[in-house]
């Protein structure tokens, strides 16, 4: 779990530096303030115009499709990437098959050999 690429270690890391440098109620004063601080932000116009534009950068690709008329085709060739992609997973990994007595050796002999050629 992260948030803003902190883990939770990191986020409690910078709890506890809060409180020690802020103390407890420096600390609510100081969430207080960010908040209000945070609620301008979110409610100004300026924020508003950069939403608005992520939002068409996102959308960007999709409009010069449906503009361009390729749509389909583009559907169409993810379509058989992911068939291609099945495919070539499912012909290069082989098959697990459980190993016979013969391949697994018998484990009963009292006698076993060691890499250098030697019974042990």
């Amino acid at each position: 779990m992260n948030f803003l690429g902190i883990g939770p270690l990191e986020l409690l890391f910078i709890a506890v530096i809060a409180i020690i440098v802020l103390g407890p109620k420096g600390m609510v004063k100081g969430a207080r303030e960010a908040g209000k601080t945070i609620r301008k932000l979110v409610r100004s116009p300026l924020w508003r115009d950069v939403v608005d534009t992520s939002h068409e950068i996102r959308e960007f690709p999709r409009k010069i499709a449906r503009e361009a008329g390729i749509e389909q085709d583009l559907e169409e060739l993810r379509r058989s990437t992911r068939n291609t992609a099945v495919e070539l997973h499912r012909t290069h990994t082989p098959p697990i098959s459980p190993l016979s007595s013969e391949q697994k050796g018998d484990t009963n002999k009292e006698e076993h050999e060691n890499p250098n050629g030697k019974k042990v």
